[in-house]
């Protein structure tokens, strides 16, 4: 035990030394120190087995005092820490070394883990006299921090060296060659990290673009959704988790900003602060929110973890109505219910955030005329020129607009203009417009998704879309719908962020590959209602055409039975009752089972039999093995016996239980007419034999048993075989 403790302290204090050089200020008080004396408690116990046993209760004491008392709350203690973990090692990839352990808390849990982990392996090496594996993991556990952290690799390399002749020497080796050997390399590489200046990122090896996990190597960042794009997007062939929203199961999109203002042929940000102060508490009084919003079925409140997202702006449900983000320092509470940090996020933030998220029907929405407050006179604006509201005898004075030459910067959107008054022909209320564009460009416009659409040839990007290509991704879609609904007298706006992701325990998994843009458009008694135009991109509730439950005749109700009029385009009319056809259909092909619906269930109901019968067979065989875990003669033999009778027995055989070898000799002779001797001798031996030859004497049975049961199975027919793999009669036998 002494040898051990002496030959293990310098090499651990290296490791750990090490590790804690990535942290600045580095880790006060005694926690390091006592995980390294926890890691050598193991390897102090006088056998094998012994040290085997305390691992797993000496890596939960490592794991609380490495991460404290993680509250895991409903996911429980293991999984919390799991959390911390993984947010604490994929932290290396965003966060420069060495870091400040109070600032990033779950990095510094690692650090403390990794430590404790290699200086556990090397002691229990140094415990078992293996002298080359406790070298390779000093050689590990002292250089793999070094990749991140420059430092002098000649000197480096002296130290390590040295800690492996003190291993050495303390195990009393007469073999040093390995330890010199190892001591060398580090040296060597060492020096070639010193002197290269092709190392990047000062390491040894950039062991962070192997990308565990498919993490990239740099931090994601959305830029590109919160400003208006239309030249192409690119979505990396991997996906990264950049944020975990711990919510109800229903969907919602999570917004992170809005995009106010239509100006020089595209949509910008157009915000302003409302308030400044700590990022909690209840937002500034919006104008615009409807009275529901004091209404707590209308709320939904979610938990955000910031997994790979940096940016200032905190990301939640439409729309924020107070939010809790004690730690994340002070923000800027600005108009639309945005909030923006005075900092960039980072991974393992956390905020809650209490949102405004009405349940809206089709049949709610039909009926609302357009009656607006002065409050919404700027989200009528189309460049500078303010269009007029929803109704009736507004369609002179846009058609003026068109042919007046102050307003050239018009011109190029009149066919835009024209698409969306064919839509809202005969509707009499906003509504009906607004699910008429939504489902023309999601469904039946002829419209296609493209991330990398055709250039627009000089023409603004929006209009060519709309008239010409058909061709684009959120940000064409939600840009085009937002700017018909303008010119429609309808106030609307786009929102960017993420849709819903994936849920699972309660959790929304989000990913760089939600990122997305839609519409909001704003109701009276109901304030900002979203809609999602892209074609396959997302889905929201019933009162949107992207909605599997979406009601295309209620939604037609706002149009007044404009579809009858005879000799005149349906517009909007005719694109809902196209829907509604489409639904029909979809309804009369799930009725009926179809053939390729039966074969379906044929062939799962097959291999649902395979499987349970792979399950019996697996189990019995599993069974039958479990006998030889002993160390007696008498009982391999025993187990030998039964496995013979059991396979019989599975054949119809007709076996006693209590038959004796003989009689199993007997019995197969005549059933079978095989001869069964060698292995009832065999078994006979071992149960009744001298001591010293009992063992090779059950080690014969089982060789023994495993020819005849070939011989066996060679006698009787396959079908049979297959009856007996999953028969059931040894079991009860």
């Amino acid at each position: 035990m002494l040898r051990t403790a002496l030959a293990y302290s310098l090499p651990a204090l290296l490791v750990l030394v090490a590790w804690l050089r990535l942290e600045e200020p580095r880790s006060g008080g005694a926690t390091p120190y006592a995980l390294a004396l926890l890691a050598l408690a193991p390897a102090l116990l006088p056998t094998l087995r012994l040290r085997l046993l305390t691992i797993a209760p000496a890596g939960l004491v490592a794991v609380w005092l490495a991460f404290g008392r993680p509250n895991g709350g409903e996911q429980g203690f293991f999984r919390a820490v799991w959390e911390r973990f993984v947010d604490g090692f994929y932290g290396f990839y965003d966060t420069r070394v060495p870091f400040e352990p109070l600032e990033v808390p779950s990095m510094h849990g690692v650090v403390l883990l990794a430590a404790f982990g290699f200086c556990l392996v090397l002691a229990l090496a140094i415990a078992s006299r293996a002298v080359l594996p406790a070298l390779l993991v000093l050689l590990a556990g002292a250089a793999w921090p070094a990749t991140l952290l420059a430092q002098d690799g000649i000197a480096f390399g002296a130290i390590v060296l040295a800690a492996a002749l003190w291993i050495l020497g303390g195990l009393r080796t007469e073999r040093p060659t390995p330890a010199l050997a190892t001591g060398v390399l580090v040296v060597l590489l060492g020096a070639a990290a010193a002197t290269s200046s092709a190392v990047a990122k000062d390491a040894v090896l950039d062991w962070q673009q192997w990308q565990p996990a498919n993490r990239p190597s740099e931090p994601v960042s959305v830029r590109y959704v919160w400003d208006a794009n239309y030249e192409g997007i690119d979505f990396p062939s991997e996906k990264t988790t950049v944020l975990r929203i711990r919510s109800s199961s229903r969907r919602l999109y999570w917004r992170a900003t809005t995009l106010d203002r239509f100006t020089a042929d595209r949509w910008i940000q157009d915000l302003f602060v409302r308030a400044v102060g700590p990022a909690t508490g209840v937002l500034p009084d919006d104008p615009l929110l409807p009275r529901a919003v004091r209404n707590d079925e209308a709320r939904v409140t979610h938990e955000v973890q910031v997994v790979a997202l940096r940016d200032a702006r905190l990301v939640a449900a439409p729309t924020p109505v107070s939010i809790d983000g004690e730690g994340l320092g002070f923000a800027a509470k600005l108009s639309n219910s945005v909030v923006r940090l005075n900092r960039s996020l980072r991974r393992g933030d956390r905020y809650t955030v209490d949102s405004y998220a009405p349940r809206v029907e089709p049949a709610q929405l039909a009926d609302i005329e357009a009656d607006y407050p002065p409050q919404l006179d700027r989200y009528f604006d189309v460049e500078q020129t303010r269009m007029p509201p929803f109704g009736s005898g507004r369609q002179h004075e846009v058609d003026a607009m068109f042919a007046d030459d102050r307003l050239q910067r018009l011109l190029p959107y009149e066919g835009l203009y024209r698409e969306a008054r064919r839509l809202a022909a005969g509707a009499r209320a906003p509504y009906g417009a607004v699910v008429a564009i939504e489902a023309w460009l999601r469904t039946t416009g002829g419209f296609t998704y493209d991330e990398q659409p055709p250039p627009a040839a000089g023409a603004p990007a929006l209009a060519h879309f709309v008239v010409e290509s058909k061709r684009g991704y959120c940000q064409q879609f939600a840009g085009a719908m937002a700017l018909m609904l303008r010119f429609l007298g309808i106030p609307a706006r786009v929102a960017a962020g993420f849709t819903s992701g994936t849920y699972r325990d309660g959790v929304w998994t989000v990913t760089d590959h939600n990122a997305h843009t839609w519409v909001e458009v704003w109701f009276p008694r109901w304030g900002w209602v979203s809609f999602d135009p892209t074609p396959g991109r997302g889905e929201l509730a019933a009162h949107s055409a992207s909605s599997s439950v979406f009601n295309a005749g209620d939604a037609a109700a706002a149009f007044g039975g404009a579809q009858s009029r005879a000799g005149l385009d349906p517009g909007g009319a005719g694109v809902l009752a196209q829907i509604q056809a489409q639904e029909r259909g979809r309804a009369g092909a799930r009725s009926p089972i179809s053939t390729e619906q039966g074969l379906g269930a044929f062939w799962t109901l097959v291999g649902l039999i395979v499987l349970i019968g792979c399950a019996i067979g697996g189990g019995k065989l599993l069974w039958r093995r479990s006998r030889y875990w002993r160390r007696d003669a008498r009982g391999v033999a025993a187990a030998a016996r039964r496995e013979l009778a059991d396979y019989l027995v599975d054949q119809r055989v007709p076996v006693e239980a209590s038959a004796t070898p003989e009689e199993l000799r007997l019995l197969v002779r005549e059933e079978l007419g095989l001869d069964a001797s060698d292995f009832t001798a065999a078994v006979a031996a071992a149960r009744f034999g001298p001591p010293a030859s009992s063992a090779g004497a059950a080690a014969d049975a089982r060789r023994e048993l495993r020819t005849l049961l070939r011989l066996v199975r060679r006698s009787v027919g396959r079908p049979q075989r297959l009856r007996g793999f999953v028969a059931l009669r040894s079991l009860r036998a």
